[in-house]
């Protein structure tokens, strides 16, 4: 899947917990930079803001820009 900054995805939330399991849940985020590899994302509202870079494997997949 291909990454934009800007983009509204779901990621899963393991990272945010230091997990190595993939989690049922996941948390709505906005993409701030991407590579081939990895992106940089901030958690959406209601969520407390967190900035955190991860593998593109734990982005469960793109949001409607209305969600997000």
């Amino acid at each position: 899947m291909n990454f934009e900054k800007g983009d509204c995805v779901l990621v899963n939330l393991a990272p945010f917990i230091g997990s190595l399991r993939r989690s049922k849940d996941s948390i709505p985020c906005r993409i701030l930079a991407a590579d081939a590899t990895h992106v940089d994302v901030r958690t959406a509202p209601p969520f407390r803001e967190v900035v955190v870079r991860v593998p593109h494997a734990w982005v469960e997949g793109k949001m409607d820009s209305a969600e997000g």
